[in-house]
């Protein structure tokens, strides 16, 4: 068992009998799950309601975290989904556990609520709907809370949760299919929850441990969202609007992070444009806390990011690029010149770093071999730029490239889009693994691309993906097999430009975005054309009508 410490000001499980009892599962390896601050917030969360207890329980857990109890011995089992794929996990942890994880095989037959949410999962729902009896959309606070106490009051009637507009109920939909396409769907669309409780919210480490992800570094999400509007973003669309925490509850989170250590991560989409950066750098020269960025957004305009990355002796500087052709990332609606991420990262390196991390995207829409090369082009350049710094320190670092194919995402104006084949992929990734192989002290790394193409059809797919990864989790079919024996190809479901009118599965969903937006924003990427962030009064997506 993980050897962790308990935050103390965090709500943690304190089981007593008769009390509603919640498994929360993260469907991945414990170092993982306890490093997620997802799972540490809804624990938290839930062992926060009077009469509830809520447990965890990870892949490679035998029983429940702290009572080693079996899920079966649960009223809820809650799963945090965190990536498409973790599909097949859940179905192969409730099978282990003796619960079948075809729902249907489930009803009239006493089992715990399977429950599923998280960023994984919201955006579409429609895979997840045969396994999770109950689907929750949206962010918890001041909301999961409500439907937790709901099912403990009712004793477990979940018709009871059709009092909230952000929950799904799988069994009350239909889905009518012609061939790939969907043709109908009965069943009530549902919205998305967005706390409006975050900014005044902690949310922040309940566990540490050396054991895990983020050794022993407590962790803090400043702000959720991002104002930029990447096309390809799926964090941006869920995330919006743009939200921020105030400065004194980050301020009393700092604090009791001083109690465990030195050291803090700041979480968020886009979290160096918090709007209070100095103010941030005072707090941490207050309490002598050192704090890391989760990666760097170039457009941030603070300079005391870097005096931030000085103090907290940050090494490794994260950013995210996406494309090695400026035109192309204007294409994407990242309106950022390749200059500005050259002297930022001069800057950097002036203030303490010694390596630099970039990510990049490949598979793009009107893609080149020429655009392809720019990544190429800018690895040397970011290469020239630190040599000079590493020849004065007497020190080499290093250049680190993280490339994948992009993954279209519901709910963003990628939702249209056809992938790459897996053949013309792999195509791009050995030209760019030579030429980058010739360049010192740069190396490159890229996601696996099976599990790419899974996420890739997953996260567009419907109720007989789900369907599929069961049999597949189970019964040990190959995943392609079973989908061929639902008459669907696999090479179709990811690589297939969707129609502009087709229904979408994920259609269940209510997101607040104007599809008309998306796809005038998608129209736009083939044009090249970027259009303008969130700013205070914009109505261009409908979220804020």
């Amino acid at each position: 068992m993980t050897e962790i410490i308990l935050i103390e000001e965090c709500n943690h499980l304190q089981f007593k009998k008769g009390d509603f009892k919640v498994c929360l599962v993260y469907p991945g390896e414990a170092k993982i799950g306890l490093s997620s601050l997802a799972i540490h917030r809804v624990y938290s969360i839930l062992n926060s309601v009077e009469g509830v207890s809520c447990d965890l329980f990870f892949e490679d857990t035998k029983s429940s975290f702290f009572l080693e109890k079996n899920l079966k011995e649960f009223d809820v089992i809650a799963f945090s989904i965190t990536y498409e794929d973790h599909l097949f996990e859940v179905a192969s942890i409730l099978y282990k556990e003796g619960i079948p994880p075809l729902r249907k095989e489930r009803e009239g037959k006493e089992f715990p609520v399977i429950l599923g949410g998280g960023i994984g999962l919201f955006y579409n729902p429609a895979p997840f709907m045969p396994l999770f009896d109950v689907i929750y959309l949206g962010e918890a606070e001041g909301r999961l809370e409500e439907v937790i106490k709901k099912l403990a009051e009712s004793n477990k009637k979940i018709e009871e949760l059709n009092a909230f507009d952000n929950i799904i109920l799988s069994r009350e939909y239909r889905f009518h299919y012609n061939g790939e396409f969907v043709e109908k769907i009965e069943g009530e669309r549902k919205k998305i929850f967005r706390s409006p409780f975050f900014s005044t919210t902690y949310s922040h480490s309940c566990f540490l441990s050396g054991d895990i992800t983020f050794k022993d570094m407590y962790l803090i999400e400043v702000n959720r969202g991002c104002i930029e509007k990447c096309r390809f973003c799926v964090a941006t669309y869920m995330g919006l609007p743009y939200r921020e925490k105030k400065i004194e509850v980050l301020e009393r989170e700092i604090e009791i992070a001083k109690r465990y250590g030195n050291r803090v991560g700041l979480i968020g989409a886009g979290v160096t444009d918090y709007s209070k950066m100095e103010e941030l750098f005072e707090i941490l020269k207050k309490y002598n806390v050192k704090a890391s960025f989760s990666s760097l957004k170039v457009s941030s305009p603070s300079p005391y990011i870097f005096k931030i990355v000085e103090e907290s002796q940050q090494k490794t500087v994260t950013l995210a690029p996406e494309t090695g052709n400026e035109s192309l990332r204007y294409a994407i609606n990242k309106k950022v010149p390749d200059e500005k991420y050259f002297s930022f990262a001069e800057r950097a390196l002036e203030h303490g770093a010694e390596n630099i991390k970039l990510y990049f995207l490949i598979g793009l829409p009107g893609e080149t071999t020429d655009d392809l090369m720019g990544i190429v082009e800018m690895a040397k350049r970011f290469r020239e730029l630190a040599l000079k710094f590493w020849k004065a320190r007497g020190k080499v670092g290093k250049i680190h490239l993280s490339v994948n194919p992009i993954i279209s995402k519901p709910f963003t104006p990628f939702q249209w889009y056809g992938l790459n084949p897996k053949s013309e992929i792999e195509k791009k990734i050995r030209l760019l693994k030579r030429e980058v192989g010739k360049i010192p002290n740069v190396e490159i790394s890229y996601e696996n691309i099976k599990r790419t193409i899974l996420q890739a059809v997953i996260c567009r797919g419907d109720t007989r993906i789900g369907e599929a990864a069961i049999e597949s989790a189970v019964h040990g079919v190959n995943f392609r097999k079973s989908l061929k024996e639902k008459r669907l190809k696999i090479d179709n479901l990811y690589t297939r430009e969707r129609e502009k009118d087709e229904l979408f599965p994920w259609e269940v969903v209510d997101s607040g975005i104007k599809r008309e937006y998306l796809w005038r924003e998608y129209c736009n990427t083939y044009k090249r054309k970027a259009t303008p962030h969130c700013f205070p009064g914009c109505k261009a997506c409908g979220l804020c009508d």
